[in-house]
């Protein structure tokens, strides 16, 4: 049930950078600069199975830093185009089928997935649960770092595949897909709108608190394992810190939380990354990790139609 709407419009922060940032942003200019290197090498076929009348839908399979080939379903209208683009950003989950919208009569709508999930997975294969600790001993090989480059890749060729002329694009994605879509938006300042439901808390001090549930459990069970790793798993995580990034994101954000999150976005921390974003709408509903639920999904359907000027029939 809804806990009633909270509006938040401020301003970004001051221009003073903390260290947390500076640390921040070089882990974004690393990974720029590997994608920069990489070619994407887009391959597109369309799936006769999954294709409707009124769209088409193709699999898309393309190369993001370090090599990793990604998967993602691509949906296209009928029709010339230019259309306004949906993507959703994967959440914490090893299998992502195509998203269900009505808004694909109108809009393409592009369902990513990355490293170690089911179709993206030649080279690292993720566990559930396990994603949020595999590699994290190091920067250089904790898997999850490189879910941020492929959320970047995968806005980068919507824009560079054949299929689609592509207009005005929006992301959504529910926990780590949340948190990847405000990430990719203060990178891309092109993105016209952010559906953040529940953003993972990963990187934010709340992540390490003892006694949460999963996922972000898996980094309290770790810490019990390897207490003396503590500092510098906070130090490790603190680049991909919601907060770090989200002075960056100049569109307009749907953001929801519930009120019990103990698991994906706990309240506290769902307030304070609020409060730090240009112009979000803020929604808490008392419930926990769903943030929402289905009666959010209808709030969050029609906001996005809004922003990419379209209508729910």
């Amino acid at each position: 049930m809804a806990g009633g709407p909270h509006w938040r419009e401020q301003p970004a922060g001051g221009d003073t950078v903390t260290a947390a940032q500076q640390r921040s942003e070089a882990f974004w200019e690393r990974i720029e600069a590997q994608l920069a290197e990489t070619d994407p090498d887009i391959a597109i076929d369309r799936d006769a199975f999954y294709s409707q009348p009124e769209w088409d839908v193709f699999q898309m399979r393309y190369t993001s830093a370090g090599g990793h080939r990604l998967f993602a379903w691509l949906s296209v209208p009928h029709g010339d185009g230019p259309f306004p683009a949906l993507i959703r950003m994967p959440d914490y989950a090893s299998v992502h089928d195509i998203i269900y919208t009505p808004l694909r009569h109108q809009a393409v709508v592009m369902n990513a997935t990355h490293r170690g999930q089911r179709n993206s997975d030649e080279q690292v294969r993720a566990s559930y649960p396990g994603l949020l600790t595999d590699g994290i001993e190091s920067s250089d090989t904790y898997t999850l770092f490189g879910a941020y480059a492929d959320a970047l890749r995968a806005m980068d060729v919507l824009t560079m595949q054949s299929v689609a002329t592509v207009g005005t694009v929006a992301l959504m994605g529910a926990g780590l897909g949340a948190s990847l879509a405000l990430a990719a938006a203060a990178r891309r300042p092109h993105i016209s709108a952010v559906a953040a439901d529940t953003p993972l808390a990963l990187g934010h001090p709340t992540a390490l608190e003892p006694g949460l549930g999963y996922p972000l459990g898996e980094l309290a069970d770790y810490l019990r394992m390897y207490p003396e790793t503590r500092d510098a798993v906070e130090e490790r995580l603190s680049v991909v810190n919601p907060l770090n990034t989200a002075s960056g994101v100049r569109c307009p954000v749907l953001m929801s939380a519930g009120r019990f999150d103990r698991s994906v976005c706990p309240l506290d921390f769902a307030e304070e990354l609020a409060g730090a974003l240009t112009e979000c709408d803020f929604r808490v509903y008392d419930g926990a990790a769903e943030g929402g639920g289905h009666l959010h999904g209808q709030v969050r359907g029609a906001w996005l139609a809004a922003r990419l000027g379209l209508e729910i029939s």
